[in-house]
Parts: C-alpha cells; sequence; structure tokens
C-alpha cells in the first residue's frame, strides 16, 4: 500500500483507502488468468470485446469505465456502455458499478461521459445494482474530498448517500457503498 496515500486518508475523511490493481482484459482468458490469481478486490476496467464475460464472472467486484467503452453515441441514443441484461447479471454476481472521478477530470469531453454515468446510475438504481463512487486516484494529487465526491455522486444522480451501510464482498472485506 502506498504510504502517502494511506497518511492522508483521515485528512481526506475517509476511514479506509483501498490501494487496487485494475485490471485491463484483452479478451476472455486474458480475463480468466488475471481473475484468477488475484486474492483482493477485483476491478476491471470494462471493455467491449470481454463486457458480457466480465459481468459473468464471480470473482469481480467492481466493473469501471463503462462509459467511455463507445467512442460515438448513435442517433437516437446513447451508448453508456451498459443496459438491462448486464445489471441483472451484475445485481446475479453481485458485481458493483464503479464510478471513476479520475476518469470524469481527464476525459476530453466531460459532458458525454457525465450524460452517460447519470444514465447508468439511472439504471444501477432501477435494477438494484449496487455502486460505488471513488476517486481512483493513480497519485496522491489526483484525491478528492469525501465530500466532492459525494457532491459528484448527487450530480450523477445519487441522491441516497446511506454510508452507514456496508456490504460485505465475497472475502469479507468491508468497502463503503452507495446503494
Amino acid at each position: 500500500m502506498n504510504k502517502d496515500l494511506a497518511g492522508l486518508r483521515k485528512k481526506f475523511g475517509f476511514e479506509r483507502i483501498y490501494c487496487v490493481d485494475l485490471i485491463e482484459p484483452k479478451d476472455a482468458d486474458d480475463l480468466k488468468r488475471k481473475t484468477s490469481k488475484d486474492d483482493g478486490l477485483v476491478v476491471v476496467r470494462a471493455n467491449n470485446a470481454v463486457l458480457r464475460g466480465i459481468f459473468e464472472n464471480k470473482r469481480v467486484d467492481i466493473v469501471l469505465g463503462l462509459e467511455s467503452i463507445e467512442e460515438r453515441d448513435d442517433l437516437h441514443y446513447r451508448k453508456s456502455g451498459l443496459d438491462h441484461i448486464l445489471c441483472g447479471l451484475a445485481n446475479k454476481n453481485g458485481i458493483s458499478v464503479g464510478f471513476s472521478f479520475y476518469d470524469f477530470l481527464n476525459a476530453r469531453d466531460k459532458g458525454k461521459i457525465l450524460g452517460r454515468m447519470m444514465q447508468n446510475a439511472k439504471l444501477c438504481k432501477k435494477y438494484k445494482v449496487n455502486i460505488v463512487v471513488a476517486s481512483f486516484a493513480k497519485d496522491k494529487y489526483d484525491l478528492r474530498l469525501r465530500n466532492d465526491l459525494e457532491a459528484f455522486g448527487r450530480v450523477i444522480g445519487i441522491d441516497k448517500f446511506d454510508n452507514t451501510k456496508v456490504f460485505k464482498l465475497k472475502e469479507n472485506r468491508d468497502i463503503k457503498v452507495i446503494e
């Protein structure tokens, strides 16, 4: 764990800070290989080639970057990377959908990404999928205060912040989650 980040957790208003390795699979075999050897929190960056496989894998805990999969939207609807079928699989397998503040800050087209995040948050609320809003910072300068992340969550449509509710992951680790 990075000592700089661990020392800043109280200052930023968090009980714990988790350092995770983001898995970026290229194909289905790569996904299986990388998730089978990881014992801790499994966070996967979504891509179009293995999107369905990610949500069917029971070892995955959080899926990130759904809003960045498609480059362009269709004429009549927004391609946010999430649909009712994937939400059903996420609910069934206990997979959380993550919204990364770091990805939003570094996006070229912030308006498009924000709209896609709003649509994904609506789908997650409708199909009762756990939502994780976090900074997913690469270094200590990318960290954000807890209040900033809660405000970002309210902007994308998460109106109920029950930070006392804790869900248990498969390895019995406590993670604060906004549901």
